[in-house]
């Protein structure tokens, strides 16, 4: 099953709308958890721009079906 990537434009543009910071200034890391458990299973890609941290977590999913990701920000592109 292939996954198709998200609009980053518009996921960009969604979030400006609702007032948040926009998202292509920042950093993020990709957090892995077990989908049953919740058990933390590790961080990845420490210091990444949004565009790379939705294509490589979208990888992952296909990979990784027993996991849940989630991308937080770790800082600011200056």
């Amino acid at each position: 099953m292939t996954m198709e990537m998200p609009n980053t434009q518009a996921l960009r543009n969604e979030a400006m709308f609702a007032g948040a910071v926009d998202p292509m200034t920042l950093r993020f890391k990709i957090v892995e958890y077990c989908k049953w458990s919740g058990e933390l299973l590790g961080v990845r890609n420490g210091n990444i721009g949004l565009e790379e941290a939705i294509h490589t977590t979208a990888k992952m999913i296909e990979r990784r079906q027993d996991s849940h990701f989630c991308l937080e920000p770790v800082g600011y592109i200056q």
